[in-house]
């Protein structure tokens, strides 16, 4: 039985690692801190160079009552949704690029409360990673482990 070199492994589990956080989506954060609540869902969507609206993912999305800040992540699409104690929040989006967003909703117990937010851009450069850059590291690592393979080949 042959074994397989660490090299090999190594860049086979960096190449896996790219490709899974390139497919993760954003879950909501869950959190009941007390007697009754309600949700608070919507979706963000933000004006592109083209002024056409498209979904933001991963855009911030917080909820204050004065006293406790609740936070969640939009998703694929642009959703997102947060389970909230009963009272009066703002609701806050921050989203590099675009201009940050408040709006005031009340939460009944039972009840869900729905807000769609429409962020203007900010007009203020964002350093942004590169597009193509995690296709680029995957290829590179697939590259490493074949290398890897081949010259493990060469010396037997």
């Amino acid at each position: 039985m042959r074994r397989v070199p660490f090299v090999v492994l190594a860049a086979l589990a960096i190449a896996l690692m790219i490709l899974g956080v390139s497919s993760v989506t954003a879950r909501s954060q869950i959190l009941q801190t007390g007697p009754g609540g309600g949700m608070i869902r919507g979706q963000v969507l933000g004006f592109d160079m083209n002024d056409e609206l498209q979904p933001i993912d991963w855009a911030a999305v917080y909820a204050n009552n004065g006293q406790q800040t609740f936070k969640a992540s939009t998703g694929g699409g642009g959703f997102y949704e947060m389970y909230v104690p009963t009272g009066m929040y703002n609701v806050t989006v921050v989203e590099p690029g675009y201009k940050p967003y408040s709006a005031m909703v009340a939460v009944a117990n039972g009840s869900t409360s729905t807000i769609n937010i429409y962020l203007e851009q900010s007009h203020v450069p964002v350093p942004e990673f590169p597009v193509g850059m995690a296709t680029i590291l995957t290829l590179a690592a697939l590259s490493a482990a074949l290398l890897a393979m081949r010259r493990v080949k060469r010396k037997r």
